[in-house]
């Protein structure tokens, strides 16, 4: 397939090897479609049909995918609303009740410009449905990710991007300080910017706010600070810059005195090369950890493109690379919560989702502020805890000298009954434990943090 759009801009001057040569083939996909349109008989689909009275007990004379009629106890969702594979860039209506929940994130923030509303609904890719945000991660890396190629990540992160990263593409991850001083580190992330521009036509950054594992979210002006770095740099090196922003833990924010929506679309509403690529989902968001449904959205920049219609071309070639991916590793996603996200947005609304979720919100907010008022207590110099306003984890530092994350974090759980995630890497200048408050009882953290200060007191 020709790319004739998509080549004469930087997004794919950045791709990978993989990202510029995949594609979706005119394959069994292509030629059902077409069947569907134009074939009096159908042979294409590798799935068993039949008509409903044929292989069900009473069933109806309707030609359905062949299912098991236990499945229908468990499930009032209609049988070709699970059974059948989902199209493989997602479900077309479910891709649209997100775009639009997309857009309608925008207005967490009660200043969102009409400006930022148009090209929100006009300049987004059409978003790309993956096996879960991790899934949309692997993705996105593959994609602009060459080995022994450089991507950008603060040393505080989710210890997975080094999976997808080093052990699977075998790219770099230029780290960085996250916090200096209990702010964003802003000149660690531009030197680790210029370094990667002296040897790379591309810079490729991944962000995560709230921060796992340190729940930590930047404040309105640290995000502005960040925003500018970039268009600096972007127009001091006059390469393209990708910013994947994972927004796995997005709705949740108990602070005020901090961003309150995704970084994602200050930075899409920039005229420079500066491309943000949205991963998001249903996972923590609508709170279906296993239904694996996932999003990617791609920001296009309004110079890429002359008119409308070379708008849609270049959407199309962006859906087909993407698509590309889904086909050579996980085929299509899950149809029945592809089904289920839909009719939740068609049947109950954006408004009231967002009030069913507040609950669990406001849950999480309590205990966000009591555990910190807990640590707070310990009276200890040799632990830290770094500023945190959201998500489900808080972090605290341990002295290397006095405590080693995982020998702490053993004798915590041998001794003292606690499960915590510690995180030792001194090479990256890390020592610490991840504390998931998001699944401890309001009542029991102040035995929690009470075990964690007596482990610290005997270690």
């Amino acid at each position: 397939m020709k790319f004739n759009y998509i080549q004469k801009t930087p997004l794919y001057d950045a791709f990978s090897e993989i990202g510029k040569r995949i594609f979706l083939p005119d394959g069994i996909f292509y030629w059902s479609g077409r069947a569907k349109k134009e074939a009096d008989l159908i042979g294409t689909i590798g799935s068993a049909y039949a008509y409903e009275h044929d292989f069900i007990d009473g069933g109806r004379s309707e030609w359905i995918p062949c299912y098991l009629k236990d499945i229908l106890e468990y499930s009032s969702l209609a049988v070709k609303e699970i059974i059948p594979y989902a199209s493989i860039g997602g479900l077309n209506e479910t891709r649209e009740v997100w775009k639009q929940w997309i857009i309608r994130k925008s207005l967490y923030d009660d200043k969102s410009e009409k400006s930022l509303l148009y090209r929100l609904e006009k300049y987004i890719s059409n978003p790309i449905i993956t096996a879960g945000v991790t899934n949309g991660i692997f993705q996105s890396c593959v994609m602009f990710l060459n080995p022994d190629e450089i991507i950008i990540s603060p040393n505080k992160r989710w210890g997975n991007y080094d999976n997808v990263i080093t052990k699977f593409i075998g790219a770099r991850i230029k780290s960085f300080d996250f916090l200096e001083k209990n702010h964003i580190n802003i000149n660690g992330l531009e030197t680790a910017i210029n370094e990667t521009a002296k040897i790379q036509e591309k810079i490729v950054i991944i962000l995560n706010f709230p921060n796992n594992p340190t729940g930590y979210v930047p404040t309105n002006e640290e995000a502005k600070e960040i925003v500018n770095l970039l268009r600096k740099s972007q127009r001091n090196t006059g390469k393209p810059i990708i910013v994947i922003i994972d927004d796995a833990y997005e709705p949740f924010i108990y602070s005020k005195n901090v961003l309150n929506r995704s970084l994602f679309y200050d930075l899409h509403q920039l005229d420079e090369n500066i491309i943000p690529i949205k991963l998001d989902g249903i996972t923590k968001e609508l709170l279906i950890y296993g239904g694996r449904v996932g999003f990617i959205t791609i920001g296009i920049k309004p110079s890429w493109i002359e008119n409308d219609e070379q708008l849609e071309m270049l959407k199309s070639e962006i859906q087909n690379k993407l698509e590309g991916f889904n086909r050579a590793t996980i085929s299509n996603c899950n149809h029945f919560y592809q089904s289920l996200t839909h009719k939740l947005f068609s049947d109950k609304g954006v408004e009231h989702i967002i009030k069913s979720r507040e609950k669990v919100k406001q849950l999480l907010e309590k205990r966000y502020k009591k555990i910190n008022a807990e640590v707070g207590k310990i009276n200890n110099p040799n632990i830290s805890i770094d500023p945190n306003s959201g998500g489900f984890f808080l972090f605290m530092n341990l002295n290397p000298k006095k405590y080693r994350a995982n020998e702490f974090a053993d004798y915590l759980l041998t001794k003292y009954k606690v499960g915590i995630i510690p995180i030792e890497k001194l090479d990256e200048n890390i020592n610490g434990i991840r504390i998931a408050y998001c699944s401890i009882d309001l009542a029991e953290i102040p035995e929690l943090i009470k075990r964690i200060n007596l482990a610290l007191n005997d270690f």
